[in-house]
């Protein structure tokens, strides 16, 4: 029979669980990949083009409008940068996933200690950390829910034969595609429970013999529109070649699949909270001879529902396993709930049986837990603090660009970890603030991430930071534990010190980032106000150049809209001192440029020289001429 009603509330108590473990999250604030996504209000405000925000291709050619850009979008326009409506907007759907696991795994066993079980093993999984803590990752919740609704209104279809089940269905497997890419293998774990538990759930019926059932031409349908997405989404977004995100279909998936199943059963970083190897390697061979033992002893009693737990599993882990490169216990969120039923539906089973076979389930349950709570509780702490520390940052430089407007602010002694886990995002531009830099000499000690933003742009040269500094242009902060201290005064007096202890000779910056507002004072008139780290030129315009004495090349590198350049060439020249230096052109597709130019013979011996650079054709728009888009000018030794 089906589940009594009373079953149906099996799912508060993991609910419970799911806000006692990650109640840390909470507070969790914003970081890294989340700032790309904060910005995207502002470009649709700027540009008045939502559709294209919501649906083009984006980072590796994901096209998420509900689970990435319509949620940070929605939520910022109604709360800003407050982080809780989306820590409580990711715990509300982490809920629903329970309440469907529950439903599901009492429809494949009718035990209430399944239903129990299951989303409680996979609530204490450490791969739900990043899901439960980061904003980005919310699609890793976002995704099941589409994945495990369609599949309980597929087996309501399945025990009662009513087509508007089967419809609704399609509708929100269709709606999935708009969470995440893995959305594509729901035809698959459609047709699993129909081959390995559907005639079960039929025999559950009150009168078997009113209905036969369903056949897998009920999943025909769902795997053609999976067929045409993936094509669709083939010639819209075509997968990377090169880079983490490349796919190597070799022998590295099998050791992948390895590595995968290591994860779901101990915790990915359990050695750094103070287990031993010994010990993980004991937890994995536990859970491993338990899940082989039972598996095999209802395959010898004929019972094939442990073959849909495991086929979830693998249908949605399958499409991470060519990531070879990219390898992360967080995908482990969406294929960790067949484990999780599969080791569910084992204790549902063993309950109620003798000490000795209760024990076969209950010690591999048990280890399970105790080593991964303690993990998922550190863990999410971590998450919590460092994010903390990127809001004081963030809301700290805020804060200074309401007290000093017009000026550039440097920030001094970030940290690695917090480089990478905010400012090489380019976090600032969800407050809308630009001008935003590192003290000179910070590459020293901050090794950014290779997927990161370029340091070398953040990084004011000396020259023209102590010009910054002695011109009243620049404010220096450092960050202190819960809040930014302006450190100017201090900053400049040491630097003043520096410089006169080695006896250095005012000279001008041998490079100059055009967008960067610390270099203004060494640009012509001609050139247009910064936008965003970078800054328009028109048809010509000057800048004045140090120039370093062993400089053998001049490097200049920009862009043009590709619009311009499929319509025609640019014309790019330029003079040093009023002798060429370089003539180039640049053509479509070319809209991002670099070009290297011999070190012409006038700037010989010289200290420092003026550029003039010339663009032809031009754009002309409300009365202004629009030429190149420039960011880096420098020689080069």
């Amino acid at each position: 029979m089906p589940p009594s009603r009373k079953a149906q509330y099996v799912w508060l108590l993991p609910v419970a669980f799911l806000l006692w473990l990650y109640r840390d999250a909470f507070s969790t604030w914003f970081l890294a990949d989340d700032f790309a996504w904060l910005s995207l209000l502002h470009r649709v405000q700027l540009r008045h083009d939502l559709l294209n925000e919501l649906f083009a291709p984006m980072a590796q050619g994901t096209i998420r409008p509900w689970s990435e850009r319509g949620f940070f979008m929605v939520l910022q326009s109604l709360f800003g940068l407050d982080s809780l409506p989306f820590r409580i907007v990711a715990f509300a759907t982490a809920a629903a996933d329970v309440a469907l696991i529950v439903w599901i795994t009492l429809r494949a066993t009718g035990s209430r200690v399944a239903g129990f079980v299951a989303p409680t093993l996979w609530i204490a999984n450490t791969a739900l950390v990043r899901a439960m803590t980061w904003s980005s990752a919310y699609n890793e919740l976002l995704c099941p829910l589409f994945l495990l609704g369609a599949l309980a209104l597929f087996i309501k279809y399945i025990e009662t034969g009513r087509r508007e089940f089967w419809w609704w269905q399609l509708v929100v497997f269709s709606l999935g595609f708009g969470a995440l890419e893995v959305n594509v293998v729901y035809p698959a774990i459609a047709a699993a429970w129909l081959l390995c538990v559907g005639n079960g759930s039929r025999r559950r019926m009150p009168t078997p013999d009113a209905y036969v059932g369903p056949s897998l031409r009920a999943v025909i349908p769902q795997a053609a529109i999976s067929i045409l997405y993936f094509a669709i989404h083939r010639q819209v977004a075509p997968l990377p070649k090169s880079g983490a995100y490349s796919l190597h279909f070799d022998l590295s998936i099998l050791r992948t699949l390895v590595i995968y199943w290591k994860w779901s059963l101990v915790p990915e970083p359990i050695e750094r909270y103070g287990r031993s190897h010994g010990t993980a390697e004991l937890l994995l061979l536990t859970g491993t001879l338990a899940i082989a033992a039972y598996v095999i002893s209802e395959l010898k009693q004929r019972k094939t529902a442990v073959l849909f737990y495991l086929s979830w599993f693998a249908v949605t882990l399958a499409p991470m396993l060519p990531l070879k490169d990219h390898r992360t216990d967080y995908y482990l969120t969406i294929p960790v709930i067949g484990i999780a039923m599969l080791g569910g539906a084992a204790a549902g089973k063993y309950w109620n049986q003798s000490l000795m076979r209760r024990a076969i389930v209950v010690i591999p349950i048990t280890a399970y837990l105790w080593a991964m709570v303690p993990v998922t509780e550190g863990v999410t702490q971590w998450w919590r603090n460092r994010s903390l520390s990127v809001r004081t940052l963030v809301l700290g430089v805020e804060a200074a660009r309401q007290t000093h407007p017009g000026k550039a602010i440097v920030l001094d002694g970030i940290t690695t970890e917090l480089f990478n886990l905010s400012f090489a995002h380019s976090p600032f531009a969800a407050i809308g603030v630009n001008d935003v830099y590192l003290t000179p000499s910070s590459e020293l000690t901050i090794i950014p991430d290779g997927q990161n933003a370029d340091l070398e742009s953040l990084l004011p040269d000396p020259e023209a930071m102590w010009h910054g500094l002695t011109h009243n242009d620049v404010v220096v902060y450092s960050l202190e534990r819960d809040h930014l201290r302006n450190i100017t005064e201090g900053y400049t007096r040491r630097v003043s010190l520096e410089r006169g202890a080695v006896r250095t000779v005012d000279r001008l910056p041998t490079r100059i980032d055009v967008g960067n507002s610390l270099y203004a004072w060494l640009l012509g008139p001609q050139w247009l106000p910064p936008e965003s780290g970078i800054r328009w030129m028109p048809g010509s315009a000057t800048l004045r150049l140090g120039v370093p004495l062993a400089a053998t090349h001049l490097e200049l590198a920009g862009r043009c809209p590709s619009a311009q350049l499929l319509a025609v060439p640019r014309h790019l020249m330029v003079l040093v001192d009023g002798a060429v230096a370089g003539d180039t052109e640049i053509y479509g597709p070319e809209s991002n440029f670099h070009r290297l130019f011999p070190m012409p013979a006038v700037a010989a011996g010289k200290t420092s020289v003026e550029l003039e650079i010339r663009v032809d054709p031009v754009d002309r728009m409300d009365g202004q001429d629009y030429g190149l888009v420039f960011g880096k000018i420098a020689f080069l030794p």
